[in-house]
């Protein structure tokens, strides 16, 4: 809601009492009232939304006044405060536990700077969101003052790897999509399956306790499998999991949909029920461009700004909800020192926030395919050619140059679901940096040559009572179409699909075949032996 809507909500006399408390001249005529209200409303806002007014209008409240503005204003990123909290907080700060925390506010209201608005059954303090800009430049600017460091100090404490969380979405699916991942009664996977994908994730030695998580996986693990259940990418089906109906068709998004999906789904994950972590997160993507923020300090202005009973676990869940998953997802770099942690917004957490363009990310495109049938992968490749590899060669080792296997059960594995060892030859031509070895060349040829000699076929075998009984079956015009040949003196196969039509067939014909108990029974005319 913007400052004029909510001038014009008031009752007159209080949307009089604001004019008149910032001098402004009422209109001429006050009737009709609805236009009298929106001209007037529209005067207080005009005046009011000037950044050099709005200092006036904050000139003559006390130290209080001022905390509570602040706190209304930034707290869980503006969206405002239930009254019962900003007026426990207010106490609390001021260690007047006996107070009517009301009688702080009504100055705010006064000025027509803090407003009311029931959301379900609570009472919610708010700035309207064209005047929390204005107050958010003057807030924001002390506290970046107070929290920022030198960029010259900034050492990011890891390579920035931008494709990793890509990266591991991609192989997860691509995991799951290979492997029968079974899961417990419980829905949790098997400890076999975790230890191969924590180690293919590239998961953080890292206690099951720091998981935020429900179910007890690693917490990476959990963040993108959950990710990729809530988004239909996998499902579970008959205690397995598999891929979902939407996979194949998110993995044909742009990557820019890749990262903002993982982003937001991230923000509903750990940031809807932590208004503190909002406060936190709407300061640092906030910050200008380049900024190194120290997070020991955006925690010491917490103190002022915290709305819950108690603080108690907000530097944890700081460091692992906030800090620790948005450097994964690539928002923030960061930086550890002795005593403390700074952070500093990437081009693409800007982006992400939307007060950027889209930077351009530069995979790499080539694959360096070895003699020896390892193919060595840099971890930036493109995650849509990751996904093509990781489909026909098994994964060996993980770390900056991915090592990949090819074999003949690696093959054989792809061909089931849908390669041909000509694609496979043909994606390797294309992506090897170097040509392609011939006895690799050869080696796949030949193990896709033994494909489909062997075949299943579902069908049902015919038992007759007699050598004669069979000839005159396949004998028959009407039930020779529905067999398929003859194995053995008395027995007949059947094709799995034509059984009901060949029962038919032979009631018809004058047979009578015995079928079991649940199989349809046909009435016949005619008995018959079978």
């Amino acid at each position: 809601m913007n400052l004029k809507d909510a001038l014009v909500a008031l009752p007159t006399e209080r949307l009089n009492s604001i004019a008149y408390f910032y001098g402004i001249a009422l209109p001429d005529s006050p009737e009709p009232a609805a236009n009298y209200e929106s001209e007037l409303s529209a005067l207080v806002s005009a005046h009011l939304l000037i950044p050099a007014n709005t200092l006036v209008a904050m000139n003559g409240l006390n130290e209080e006044e001022i905390l509570a503005l602040r706190m209304i204003t930034l707290a869980g990123g503006g969206s405002g405060v239930i009254v019962e909290q900003c007026h426990q907080k207010l106490n609390q700060l001021s260690r007047k536990w006996r107070r009517n925390g009301f009688k702080v506010i009504e100055g705010l209201i006064t000025r027509g700077i803090v407003f009311t608005r029931r959301e379900g059954y609570r009472q919610i303090y708010f700035v309207p969101t064209d005047l929390r800009k204005v107050l958010t430049e003057f807030f924001l600017t002390d506290i970046f003052q107070t929290s920022s460091i030198d960029p010259g100090r900034f050492s990011p404490r890891y390579r920035h790897d931008f494709a990793a969380p890509l990266r591991h979405m991609c192989l997860l699916l691509s995991y799951i999509r290979k492997e029968e991942v079974r899961v417990t009664q419980a829905g949790t996977m098997f400890k076999k399956s975790q230890d191969e994908l924590a180690v293919i994730i590239e998961e953080d030695d890292l206690s099951l306790d720091e998981s935020f998580f429900p179910v007890r996986y690693p917490p990476r693990l959990a963040f993108l499998l959950y990710f990729a259940k809530s988004n239909s990418l996998c499902d579970e089906r008959n205690n397995t999991l598999r891929l979902g109906s939407e996979a194949d068709k998110w993995l044909d998004t742009p990557y820019s949909r890749w990262r903002r999906d993982l982003y937001e789904y991230w923000t509903q994950t750990f940031m809807s029920q932590d208004s503190d972590l909002q406060t936190l997160f709407w300061i640092i993507a906030s910050s200008p461009a380049n900024t190194v923020i120290s997070i020991s300090g955006l925690l010491a202005e917490m103190d002022a700004l915290s709305t819950s009973h108690s603080s108690h676990g907000l530097n944890l869940r700081v460091e692992k909800n906030l800090v620790d998953i948005l450097e994964y997802l690539g928002v923030l770099e960061v930086c550890h020192s002795r005593n403390d942690i700074m952070v500093r917004v990437t081009e693409i957490g800007r982006a992400l926030f939307g007060s950027a363009p889209w930077p351009e990310e530069k995979f790499d495109t080539d694959i360096y395919v070895q003699s020896n049938f390892e193919a060595l992968v840099p971890c930036t490749i493109e995650p849509k050619i990751l996904w093509s590899i990781d489909g026909f060669a098994e994964i060996i080792k993980v770390d900056q140059m991915i090592v990949y296997k090819l074999s003949r059960n690696s093959v054989y594995r792809a061909m089931l679901h849908g390669y041909t060892p000509q694609t496979i030859e043909q994606f390797l031509e294309e992506h090897s940096k170097s040509p392609l070895p011939q006895n690799v060349s050869y080696s796949i040829a030949q193990w896709g040559t033994s494909y489909g000699r062997i075949e299943f076929e579902d069908v049902i075998l015919l038992k007759c009572d007699s050598k004669d009984l069979a000839d005159e079956l396949m004998l028959s015009p009407k039930i020779k179409p529905y067999l398929k040949k003859k194995v053995g003196p008395r027995y007949l196969v059947v094709d799995r699909e034509s059984y009901e039509s060949l029962v038919t067939a032979l009631s018809e014909e004058g047979y009578m075949p015995k079928v079991k108990p649940s199989a349809p029974r046909v009435a016949t005319e005619h008995a018959g032996r079978i």
